[in-house]
């Protein structure tokens, strides 16, 4: 008769434990390379992130120095402008002044033509033709 190894019967239950055993360790090991490759991902995305960030802020400054070069140019042309339209506006005033004293001279120059129409002596030397060659002013 044969002695029965007592390990038998459990033999089963001891190969099922250690796989349990096994698979559990390759979970664990799993999990904590998985947590280490999400880190380092996400310090790599923060890195990126950093670095698009400062991209961004530099375009962002370029951006509001050339819209701070834009408004002092527009200003400049604004003073220019107001200017222009300063030396516009006097040189109308002058040109009416002047038209002004020019129709008033017209005005004076016509009585007295008049005047010296309405006189005999006078009327006879306008009445004279004088030389086509000599222009007069």
């Amino acid at each position: 008769m044969q002695i029965p190894d007592p390990l038998r019967p459990y033999l089963a239950l001891i190969r099922v434990a250690l796989w349990c055993v096994l698979a559990g360790g390759l979970f664990v090991t799993g999990c904590s390379h998985g947590a280490a490759g999400a880190r380092a991902d996400a310090a790599t995305a923060v890195a990126d992130a950093r670095e698009a960030a400062a991209d961004n802020l530099s375009a962002a400054n370029a951006c509001g120095q050339a819209l701070s070069d834009v408004s002092a140019e527009t200003r400049l042309a604004e003073q220019r402008a107001a200017e222009w339209k300063a030396a516009a506006d006097a040189a109308a005033t002058n040109a009416s002044r002047a038209t002004a004293a020019a129709q008033a001279k017209a005005d004076s120059a016509a009585k007295a033509l008049q005047a010296a129409k309405a006189k005999p002596t006078c009327a006879s030397q306008l009445a004279i033709a004088l030389c086509p060659e000599i222009p007069l002013l």
